[in-house]
Order: structure tokens, then C-alpha cells, then sequence
């Protein structure tokens, strides 16, 4: 239940703290005084929509904080959601800027406005004025009957299962649609691929061929070179222009020098050293020549080899270095157009479960709503003497369709309809029931459905508009009745309503020389007696007003 509201700023609302109890509540008011200020704020941290002036003139920002008390429904979807419940409470938050900016928090951690809208419809149910303007909405009688018979998860299981046999079924005739197409296509790609299996490509081979291919018909050339460096470092037959020789030679020249500067030292270690460097130089490029293959046959293999690679690459009209990775991407792509009979078979077979599922379950969602489509029109017929309407009787008509019609919804079609004098047939409420009438029958239709909600609070906004005297009497009888199953909120213009109420807030505005306030208390005995008086007499409040609202008061208690 609501068990308090915070305002800061918000429209004429400049701080208010207000806390509620269990039973039936009423708020009254003169016409625009405030009420529905009031459940704008409450409006806003259940995540709807922040109206244009939602701030306090010449304030930044306005601050609404609701409180309630967690069911079970509230208590899953916390966990879901990873957020805490703080001692069995939910504070819900919501921050509007001044500029039109909204922030929503759940126990302080920041969420959407979506998420304060699905955790708010566990916690609370506002039924308005205007609900019977619904009742005349194509989709409404379905959706009140599955409400009222705590039918929704099948309803939904059934939506779901039609949606996941329409969507198989749709790939299914997709498949026989195209399967000649497929089979088209299949076929040149299993000869595309059977071509590229027999070529048997390695993933790096054509990088290390075209390698291979170039030492090879290089080698040649590369004795040749190598033999010549090979005679520049140790000399040919005589020896004589060798590097070796050379360096040697410039040894034997410098010792001849009779001088023992340090300079010759140094000139003496680098000879020495290059002698050293050409040595070993001469020992790798021996080793290396000894390495060298001249394979004529095997040169011949490589070029062949490279040929195909590069015939089959222009076939498929790609680059030699991306042969490899198409191949798997042909494998790949034939792979997933294999499909066999086997697996349409079993598509079929598959196809044919979903649809037989669906049924069943629309068959006994239409079972249970056939069944409870009897007890909602007793009930809300019940409550027509009370509310005026005499001998009319409402009927909620549940038809079964074929299972050709089955759709999301099921096998039904849904409708209301009333029959407001004896003797004359029922017809649907659009088109026999008056303005009147009709929302009359829609409070009979809230009041009975409230009774069966598992929301821990209802507001009943205005909903008694068009009713007076002892109907209202005994619409207030009604709610009160409601109030000792669940929190119940009224606003209301009927002192017979107000009357039964086990809590009373009464919203004023005050009008002050630079600013306008709305102010909104709880009534004391003596204070209920008033406004019940004000409400009844008007303007003037007589003894004879008093007196009549001191004892509304009194039966109402009784």
C-alpha cells in the first residue's frame, strides 16, 4: 500500500509530506482547487508523463517521492531488476527540471521512466472518469474478463506460443517456397567446392611456393655470384688478388715501418681484424653455396603447381593470396544451405507441435474464460439495482471461434453487452446503453474487478461522476467495502461518498498577494463534519447542513 507522499515544488504545491493509512480514503475539494495536483505527483513516480509547468513558478527543479509497502508481484520484480527492497518498502523518485528533464530512482539507484511505470502497475491501479470511454474499445472486454479471472499468464502463453508457430511456419513455407531456387544454387556450389577440394589447398602453401619458386630459378645466378665473392675473398687458382692476400701483404708493410708510434699499433689490430671478418665471412658463404639446389625437375613441379593455383583463383575471379579463404567460405555457405529432407521433415514435425501447443492452450484459456465470463456478469449486474439501473442485466458474451480463427488472443470473441429493459434483447453497450448508463456500468465493472485485483492500492478518480443521492450512497457503501480488502483512494464531488471514508484529506488553495498555494490536510471529525456540509449546502453551511452531515457521518460508521 501507499503509505506516503513527498512534494517539493511541484505546480502550486510548494512542500508537503503526507502519510497514509489502510481502509478507504477520501480527498475532496472544491473545483480546481488541487486534486489533481495531487495525483499528477503521484502520477509522476509511477513514470508518466511530466506536463508542461510541472515545476513551481521560479523554482529549478521539482522533487516527488512515493512510498509503499512491497507485495510479492513488487518484491520479484526487484530482484529481477537487482534492486533492494529497504524494510519491506519501495521508494519510488522522480526529478523534473524546470527545463523538462526527468530523472527516476528506485530506493535511490536511478532508473527509466519505464521501469518506474512496470514497477508502479504492482503497486498500484488508478481507475478514472473516463474509464468507460475504454469499454467501448474493440480490445477492452477481453482484456477486463482476463484481468478479472487472473487469466493474463495464459493469455500471454498463448500470445507467445501463436507468435512462435507463426514464425516457424513462415520459415517453413520460405523454405518449400524457394527450395527449387536452393536446390539451383546448391548445386553450383557443391561443384565450386568439389573443384577447390581437389585442389587441396594448403592455408599458407601458395606464400611458401612462390618462395620456393624464386630460389629455384635463381640458383644459378646465385652460384655464379657466390663463387665470385668466393674468389675476391680467397683468391682463384694463383691466389694472388685475393682480399686475403691483400691484407696480408699490407701486414708485411706496415711491420717494415721502423717507427713505434701507437697510430701503426692500431693500423695493425684493424688488419688483423678485417683478416678475422673476410675469414669467417668466406666460412658462411661456402656454407651457403653448399645449400644451393639446382633442381630443374622440382622448379618444373613448383611452376605447375603455381599454374593451377592461379588458373583457379582467375576462375573464381578473386586475388591467388584469397584462394584459401574463399574455399572455407564456399564450404561454409554450402554447409548452411544443406538442408535435407530429413531436416524439413523434422521442421514440419516441428511446425506441427507449436500449432498443436497453441491450441491446446487456447483451448483452455477459452474453457476458464467461458466459465468466468458467466460470474463476471452476476457480479457486476449485482451492484445495477445500486446504482439506478434497475432491472437492466450485463452480459459478457464469450463466443468460440473455429480453429481456423485462432489468433494471439485465442479462440474467443469478447464482447459486452447489456439488456436495460426486460423482454427486449441484449446488445452490445456502444449501441444500447446511454452516456449515463454506460458509466454507471463501468464503475459496476471497476468496482467488481477491484475486488478481485491483487494491486495493494486502487484510486478511483471521479469514477461516481453522474450519480447522486442513495447511488452514490451506495457507491461510497461499495468502496468502503473494497477498503477492507485494499488501500483505497477516492476523489470525489459526493458528500455520500466522502461520508464512508475511513480517511479524510480535503484540498485547498490559497491565494496570497505575490503567490498561490495548494494545501491539502487530513480531517478530523469536526473538520469532515464541515466539509461534508460545505459539500452538501454550498456556500452558506446552515445548522440544518451540519446536522445532516453529522449524521451521514454516524451511518456511515454503523
Amino acid at each position: 500500500m501507499l503509505t506516503s507522499l513527498s512534494i517539493h515544488q511541484f505546480a502550486l504545491i510548494e512542500h508537503m509530506e503526507l502519510d497514509f493509512s489502510k481502509g478507504m480514503t477520501v480527498i475532496t475539494g472544491e473545483t480546481g482547487a488541487g486534486k489533481s495536483i495531487l495525483l499528477g505527483a503521484l502520477g509522476l513516480t509511477l513514470g508518466q508523463r511530466a506536463e508542461v509547468g510541472a515545476v513551481r513558478q521560479g523554482q529549478d527543479k521539482a522533487d516527488v517521492a512515493a512510498t509503499f509497502t512491497v507485495n510479492a508481484a513488487a518484491l520479484d520484480w526487484l530482484k529481477q531488476h537487482d534492486l533492494p527492497a529497504e524494510d519491506d518498502n519501495v521508494i519510488l523518485r522522480r526529478v523534473i527540471s524546470a527545463e523538462g528533464r526527468s530523472r527516476g530512482y528506485v530506493n535511490g539507484r536511478p532508473v527509466s521512466a519505464s521501469d518506474l511505470r512496470d514497477l508502479g502497475q504492482h503497486l498500484i491501479g488508478i481507475h478514472s472518469q473516463h474509464a468507460h470511454q475504454r469499454l467501448l474499445e474493440k480490445e477492452a472486454a477481453r482484456e477486463i474478463l482476463d484481468a478479472y479471472a487472473g487469466l493474463i499468464p495464459l493469455s500471454t502463453g498463448v500470445r507467445q506460443g501463436f507468435s512462435a508457430w507463426k514464425k516457424e511456419e513462415k520459415r517453413l513455407h520460405t523454405l518449400r517456397e524457394s527450395s527449387s531456387e536452393l536446390l539451383a544454387q546448391r548445386q553450383l556450389l557443391e561443384y565450386q567446392v568439389s573443384e577447390l577440394r581437389e585442389l587441396d589447398l594448403k592455408e599458407d602453401e601458395l606464400n611458401e611456393l612462390e618462395m620456393e619458386q624464386k630460389r629455384l630459378s635463381g640458383a644459378e645466378n646465385t652460384l655464379l655470384c657466390g663463387q665470385s665473392a668466393m674468389i675476391v675473398c680467397n683468391g682463384g687458382d694463383s691466389g694472388d688478388d685475393a682480399a686475403s692476400q691483400m691484407i696480408h701483404r699490407a701486414l708485411q708493410e706496415v711491420d717494415n715501418i721502423d717507427d713505434t708510434h701507437p697510430l701503426l699499433d692500431e693500423v695493425r689490430d684493424m688488419l688483423n681484424q678485417a683478416q678475422i671478418q673476410l675469414d669467417e665471412a668466406a666460412s658462411s658463404l661456402q656454407r651457403y653455396l653448399d645449400n644451393i639446389d639446382m633442381n630443374p625437375h622440382r622448379l618444373q613441379q613448383v611452376d605447375t603447381r603455381l599454374s593451377e593455383l592461379y588458373s583457379m583463383a582467375r576462375k573464381h575471379q578473386i586475388r591467388p593470396e584469397s584462394l584459401y579463404a574463399h574455399w572455407q567460405e564456399q564450404e561454409a555457405a554450402l554447409a548452411a544451405m544443406s538442408l535435407s529432407d530429413d531436416d524439413l521433415e523434422t521442421l514440419e514435425a516441428e511446425v506441427a507441435e507449436l500449432k498443436s501447443r497453441c491450441m491446446k492452450d487456447a483451448l483452455q484459456l477459452s474453457a476458464k474464460r467461458q466459465t468466468a465470463a458467466n460470474k463476471l456478469s452476476d457480479a457486476v449486474s449485482a451492484h445495477f439495482d445500486s446504482l439506478g439501473l434497475g432491472k437492466a442485466v450485463f452480459k459478457t458474451r464469450c463466443d468460440q471461434l473455429s480453429e481456423k480463427e485462432l489468433s494471439p488472443h485465442g479462440l474467443n470473441f469478447v464482447g459486452f453487452e447489456v439488456q436495460t429493459n426486460p423482454g427486449m434483447p441484449a446488445g452490445p453497450l456502444a449501441k444500447v446503453a446511454s452516456g449515463g448508463e454506460l458509466s454507471r456500468i463501468s464503475l459496476a465493472l471497476q468496482v467488481v474487478t477491484a475486488a478481485t485485483s491483487h494491486t495493494p492500492c486502487l484510486i478511483f478518480d471521479e469514477v461516481d461522476v453522474g450519480v447522486g443521492g442513495g447511488t452514490a450512497e451506495r457507491v461510497g457503501r461499495l468502496m468502503r467495502e473494497l477498503g477492507g480488502k485494499a488501500q483505497i483512494m477516492c476523489v470525489t464531488h459526493q458528500p455520500q461518498v466522502a461520508a464512508q471514508a475511513h480517511n479524510h484529506f480535503q484540498v485547498s488553495k490559497v491565494s496570497g498577494d505575490s503567490a498561490t498555494h495548494t494545501n491539502i490536510r487530513i480531517l478530523s471529525d469536526v473538520q469532515r463534519q464541515e466539509e461534508l456540509a460545505r459539500m452538501l449546502g454550498g456556500v452558506e453551511i446552515t445548522q440544518q447542513t451540519l446536522a445532516h452531515a453529522g449524521e451521514m457521518l454516524t451511518l456511515a460508521k454503523n
